[in-house]
């Protein structure tokens, strides 16, 4: 089991990777009405909107993980805010790590889109940082390499790791409240996106507006597109299984389109527990950063049951959603497979955002690479990224094959 929160302590010096997305906004949100944790650091990618709430935020450094962008855009950030250290690139990310854990940051959120997180979750492992994990790809790239990284530290002095996707958040504090000789499933909730009552006929038309249209959730445009065909949930199954220590056969799916449960937790004796909220990421942001703490008040967004919408609960459908068991299968598979899955699918996402493939290309394509690429049962960290390199290049050469049909 990944998850890790004995030496857990409350948020008092936060690092943000990713804090201009939508995990980033929302930390942001929670940050301004908490005094007592301070942001020291944080990285951007290539938008630079969220500067002047960063850093009227306090931060003292900054990555700019483009290195075009930190290129064009270091002096003049420099000139405005001279006191703050700008780093640039990947390299210069870790660096900023290090730096800020020296000058007494205590956690880091990572909320990186894509693969781009791994290397970042590492370097604040070997640091020694509380980790807020908000980057369900390093678990899917690598699960295994994690795993072990962390078993290999002694207990009492392995650093926490948290998870923050609003499903796994919810599964842990149901599993803090029960003994597991009584637990028979975990069970995570799944909107079922903007197409669960689209007829199947009409999937192969759906455009670029309609699948960013999320039902529930406002969310960045990839892991919306991931939403939109549950190949999301697939890679939250995954994640589910390294954090918890899990098989996949005590690990389920169900469709729950208000959004609502978050997760469940099926008894032995047949019956459930649920984690409920209004659907707002503040939930576990908070839950993760102020942990082991509680927080005395509501969060703006809460509301009561009682103007909660009717609930439901349906199963996972293979024809509407075939990415879904794509997904799994890579999981069951092991090894390099979820690596392959989780590379493979960033660059099918990225086509379709720019309109080089239709919604319903995605798992066709995503099979095929799956397919074509050679596995490994176990490998080192270097083996899985080069697993990361040879599908996005598998998907590439496909690409250009569909182009020229």
């Amino acid at each position: 089991m990944i998850v890790s929160q004995s030496n857990a302590r409350p948020t008092r010096e936060l690092v943000l990777l990713g804090a201009s997305g939508s995990i980033g906004t929302t930390t942001r949100q929670f940050l301004k009405g908490q005094p007592a944790v301070r942001l020291q650091a944080a990285s951007v990618h290539r938008s630079l909107d969220s500067l002047p709430e960063l850093i009227a935020l306090g931060i003292r450094r900054l990555a700019l993980t483009d290195p075009e962008v930190f290129e064009r855009n270091q002096e003049s950030i420099l000139s405005r805010y001279p006191s703050l250290q700008i780093y640039g690139g990947e390299k210069g990310m870790l660096q900023m790590l290090a730096d800020a854990r020296s000058a007494g940051a205590d956690t880091v959120l990572t909320a990186i889109v894509g693969a781009a997180g791994l290397t970042a979750t590492i370097r604040s492992i070997e640091l020694d940082y509380k980790i807020a994990l908000a980057n369900k790809e390093t678990l899917v790239t690598a699960g295994p390499v994690i795993r072990d990284l962390l078993l290999s530290i002694p207990e009492k002095e392995r650093p926490a790791m948290l998870p923050v996707d609003s499903e796994h958040n919810s599964l842990f504090q149901l599993l803090e409240l029960v003994r597991p000789e009584f637990i028979r499933r975990l069970i995570l909730t799944a909107s079922g996106g903007p197409f669960r009552t689209t007829p199947l006929a009409e999937l192969q038309q759906v455009n670029r507006k309609e699948v960013l249209s999320h039902p529930t959730w406002s969310m960045g445009p990839k892991i919306t597109v991931d939403s939109a065909g549950m190949i999301n949930k697939g890679l939250e199954v995954i994640e589910a299984h390294f954090l918890f220590g899990r098989s996949y056969e005590e690990i389920e799916v169900v469709i729950h389109p208000q959004s609502q449960i978050h997760a469940l937790l099926e008894l032995r004796d047949g019956s459930y527990l649920m984690a409920g909220a209004t659907p707002s990421m503040l939930f576990p942001i908070a839950h993760a950063l102020m942990y082991p703490n509680v927080l005395e008040t509501a969060h703006h967004v809460a509301r009561p049951p009682v103007e909660w919408p009717a609930l439901c609960f349906e199963k996972v459908d293979p024809l509407r959603y075939p990415g879904f068991d794509i997904c799994l299968n890579a999981g069951h598979r092991g090894g390099s497979a979820p690596a392959a899955l989780n590379a493979a699918n960033e660059e099918l996402v990225a086509a379709f955002l720019k309109g080089e493939i239709g919604f319903c290309q995605i798992p066709e394509l995503l099979d095929e690479t799956l397919k074509r690429v050679s596995w490994f049962a176990k490998g080192s960290l270097a083996d899985y990224i080069e697993m990361d390199r040879r599908a996005r290049s598998e998907v590439q050469s496909l690409l250009k094959q569909e182009v020229i049909a």
